[in-house]
């Protein structure tokens, strides 16, 4: 090792792993990111079980937020682990440069348009009954009063905050800098909706993977997908504390007109018209920094991959 990584902050980081690189170390969080909620989990339980807590917790409110907030801070130490293995401060992974405010708009309305897709993950999840799959949903905590706060604090502005410095900062500046920007954004799409291991959503969440990854490279900034995550998480949430399930034919009609009419329109923009600026700087050796992401990505791909796998069969 050299001198002047025995001086650095990072150095038993750098001892551990080697020195950095962008792909490495994204692979690397990517496969802590996937680990961490579950060691967590099983402490989280030990902890419960050595304080005798009853399994009648489990059936509460504070058993269902912790279940929430445990991956959140197991995004929280990947992300500051990052940056110490990086030696880079927040602000570089999150914002490359000044974001301008027309791609916080562009961000709302691609949103929108995400929404009526929807009813393609919809179709997916009638074809995946077909084959007997029951999706078995996700229990939240109760949202009636103040508790409709503190679900939006956890899952919508947490989630979309640390999920989008992971995944559109962590995880996509790393791969931004090893492939061509279409792989890379639809890569950060695939891990992003295989890491929520959830069947039911797949669809769903490859849409706005790659979309919110395709702002973010083009505002160079996460912020406005941060902005389009806390959107998207916080309608559903209302839809839900309103218990609303559909709507009738007219109005769902009007909604997927306009979505397309959005999404479409956000994705020209994106794709044809913002074309000015240079959006990746690619390694040198980027078959070897190919091979490092997919090496250290690789125990959290497969762990998200077997999840996935079990969640099916098991709604089978």
């Amino acid at each position: 090792m050299k001198a002047n990584d025995l001086k650095n902050k990072n150095s038993l980081l750098v001892g551990l792993f080697g020195k950095p690189t962008s792909a490495k170390s994204s692979g690397l969080a990517f496969s802590v990111a996937t680990l961490l909620p579950t060691v967590l989990s099983f402490v989280f339980l030990f902890a419960l079980a050595c304080f005798g807590v009853s399994e009648e917790f489990q059936n509460t409110d504070g058993y269902l937020y912790a279940n929430f907030l445990l991956p959140q801070i197991a995004f929280a130490l990947v992300a500051f682990f990052y940056l110490r293995y990086n030696n880079l401060s927040l602000t570089a992974t999150v914002r490359q440069q000044k974001c301008k405010p027309k791609y916080f708009l562009v961000a709302l309305i691609l949103q929108i348009g995400l929404f009526g897709l929807s009813e393609v993950n919809g179709l997916f999840l009638e074809w995946l009954q077909k084959f007997g799959y029951q999706d078995a949903g996700i229990s939240l905590p109760s949202v009636d009063g103040f508790g409709f706060v503190g679900v939006l604090l956890v899952i919508g502005v947490f989630a979309s905050v640390l999920e989008e410095i992971v995944f559109r900062g962590v995880l996509l500046n790393g791969l931004k800098n090893t492939f061509s920007v279409p792989v890379a954004v639809l890569i950060c799409g695939a891990l992003f909706a295989l890491f929520h291991q959830n069947p039911a959503q797949t669809i769903y969440q490859f849409c706005c993977g790659t979309a919110f990854a395709l702002v973010a490279i083009k505002a160079g900034s996460v912020l406005p997908t941060v902005l389009a995550h806390f959107v998207n998480n916080t309608v559903i949430l209302i839809l839900y504390k309103a218990g609303v399930t559909y709507f009738p034919t007219p109005i769902f009609i009007s909604i997927v007109c306009v979505s397309a009419f959005c999404l479409i329109g956000a994705l020209w923009y994106l794709l044809v018209i913002d074309k000015d600026k240079k959006e990746t700087e690619q390694t040198e050796n980027k078959a070897e920094e190919r091979k490092n992401f997919f090496l250290y990505s690789s125990v959290g791909i497969a762990l998200c991959t077997l999840t996935w796998l079990f969640v099916l069969f098991s709604g089978m």
